[in-house]
This record gives structure tokens, sequence and C-alpha cells, in this order.
């Protein structure tokens, strides 16, 4: 088998080495050091023409950072979303060269990239890595699993592409909303005992996983993260509709647009307390599902959760903040009716099955 691996491997690397042939971009003038999140230290371009955003995560913070017209391709993930693209609407013509696990590293190549964007699931898959190393193409790899981290990926990408200072805007904005967030859970205290639904009904927070950590910050009892037996795949967690029952939360929250209305219609769940009281709760969708892992709108994650955990004490206008957060990070001016379906989290993000790697 290891044998079989290495000779794919080798060929992986001589029809790459063979396609020397393919035009590429002459070197920017100039290069920057940077270090990135696995702390290697790179050179990369200081003024990228051609950006590949292969990490979920990077190229809305791309986008943010003002540079999205230099991504020239990315991941279905984040061609999925309908507000980035009308955000930064170079990006329609962006290639998908990630759904899943494999990278279309022709076309990334064929899209003359000077710079590519990686998550430490494609730097650690050796195969994959293997084929845009033999390509030449210059990468860097933001990757996190604690918000602390997640502040050292965003700074990452700024220093990458010039924008620290809006960089630091961000996490100065991330700061001061767990600031708010943790005095107003400290006094005023909640005993609401919470199940979060990642994705799929019954796949949920595991213990030190980043979602249990931007939940914990608003004081309710996460019921899969306190010595929860749960079934893992790779970095997913599973729990069972038994095991949920067991568990019986106050509220369910669900990031995964239509999930809260299966749960509250399904004869399966309907015994719950939280489904008898209709306490089942769709996370708002903006660029992204909010508070999902690959998602950096996790302030207003926290926010949301917040005004719905307590309402009576919880000083927000949620509408404004949403709205200005928009504003501020992407002069974008976010209409009434784009609030609400970003509320709502219906019709923000196209089907898997639309635009994929061909």
């Amino acid at each position: 088998m290891k044998r079989c691996a290495a000779l794919t491997l080798s060929v992986i690397l001589i029809i790459f080495s063979l396609c020397s042939c393919t035009p590429k971009l002459s070197p920017a003038a100039g290069e920057i050091k940077v270090t990135d999140c696995r702390g290697r230290e790179v050179s990369v371009p200081a003024d990228p023409k051609s950006v590949c955003a292969l990490s979920p995560f990077s190229g809305p913070v791309i986008v943010m950072l003002g540079c999205g017209d230099k991504i020239t391709s990315f991941t279905n993930n984040a061609a999925r979303s309908y507000m980035l693209l009308d955000i930064c609407s170079s990006l329609s013509d962006a290639a998908v060269v990630k759904n899943s696990g494999t990278v279309n590293v022709e076309e990334i190549m064929a899209r003359n990239t000077d710079l590519l964007v990686m998550d430490s699931g494609v730097y650690d898959n050796e195969v994959e890595r293997a084929k845009i190393e033999a390509a030449g193409i210059t990468y860097v790899v933001v990757d996190y699993n604690t918000i602390e981290d997640q502040f050292a990926a965003v700074r990452v990408l700024g220093e990458t592409f010039g924008q620290s200072e809006k960089a630091e805007k961000y996490i100065s904005y991330f700061r001061s909303v767990i600031e708010r967030v943790d005095e107003e859970a400290l006094k005023n205290k909640t005993s609401l005992r919470l199940y979060h639904s990642v994705n799929e009904a019954v796949r949920t927070d595991s213990e030190g996983s980043y979602c249990a950590e931007w939940i914990a910050h608003t004081g309710a009892e996460n019921v899969s993260v306190s010595g929860a037996k749960l079934t893992v795949e790779g970095e997913k967690s599973y729990t069972t509709l038994e095991q949920i029952y067991a568990w019986n939360p106050d509220i369910i929250i669900c990031n995964e647009a239509m999930v809260d209305d299966y749960i509250l219609s399904d004869s399966k769940w309907k015994g719950l307390d939280c489904v008898i009281n209709g306490r089942v709760y769709q996370i708002p969708v903006g660029i992204t599902r909010w508070g999902h892992p690959t998602s950096f709108e996790t302030p207003l994650a926290m926010l949301w959760l917040m005004n719905l955990l307590h309402p009576d004490t919880f000083e927000i206008d949620i509408n404004s903040e949403i709205k200005s957060f928009y504003k501020t990070f992407f002069d974008y001016t976010v209409s009434d009716s784009l609030l609400e379906a970003i509320i709502d989290a219906s019709e923000m993000r196209a089907p898997k099955t639309e635009k994929g790697v061909e």
C-alpha cells in the first residue's frame, strides 16, 4: 500500500513538472515575508495579481480586506454565497477549484495564480499539497481551532495583502463583542440547556471545538460538550436522537437552513420539550452561516444568541448591529428585505449541486 502511494505521488510530481509550458505571470515587483498559521516563513508577492482562496474562510476575509478582485479561483463553499457574490461581483468569473477534498490544480495554474491560500485540510493532505508544490505556486496556510487562533489567521491575511489595519479593526470589533457578551452572561446567568445542530440534525459540537467556545461565552449550557459520548468522523462529531432525548434541551439552534423546520415537523422529534414549545431556531445566514466553524461572522452569532437567551436584559438593536457590521467591514448596505432574508436564512446560499469542480 505504501509503495502504491509513493508511486502515485511520484507520477503526480512528474506530470506537473512537465506542465512548465503553462504560462505564468511574471513575479510582482518586490516580495514580503509573512509567517503563516503553520509557522512557515513565506515570501509572497507584495502585490499578487491572481489569488486562489482555497480555504473557505479566506475568501470572504480577502473580500473584507478590499482585495476580492484579486481572487480568480476559490472553493464551492464560498461560491454558493449569494451575498458574497453581490458584494464582490468579480467573483462571478472566478473558477471553483475545490469541492470536497480534490483540488483542481490544472485550473489554478490556468488562472496564472501567483498566490494561493490554503487551510490545514489541504496542507496535511500529502498528495494535494504535492500537486500544488510541483506546480510552483506560492502558498500560505491559514487555519484555526479557537477564536484566538482565528484572530491570528486574520492577521496573516492582513499582512499578506498589506491590509493589517483592516484586519486589526475586525479583531478589535470581535474582542469588543466577546467582552460585551461575557459581561452580560456574568450579570444575568441562564439555566437554559442548549443543543447546537451543525449542518445535519444530529451533528453537533464536541468539547474544545470552535463552536463550543463561542457558545460558551453566552452562558448557555451546551449539552453535547459536557463529557458526552459522541461519534467522531474526522473533524465532525455526531450524536443520536436517543441521546438528544436524554438531554432534552430547552432550546435547539441550527446553522443549516431548513434543519429547524425539519426538527419541528418530523414526528421523531415531536416528544422533545423544545419542539413542543417551539423553541427551535435557525441561526442567521449572511455571507457565511454565522458561527459555523469556517465563519468570520461569529460575533454576530454571539450577539444573536445573547438576544435570544436574554431578550429582556440584553440591550441591543440586533437589526442595526447587523447592518452596521456589513457597512463597516464591507461598505455594503443591507436593505430591509435582505435583513429579513439573513435572519430567516432563506435563499442565502445556492444548493451544493449548483456549482462544483468539473
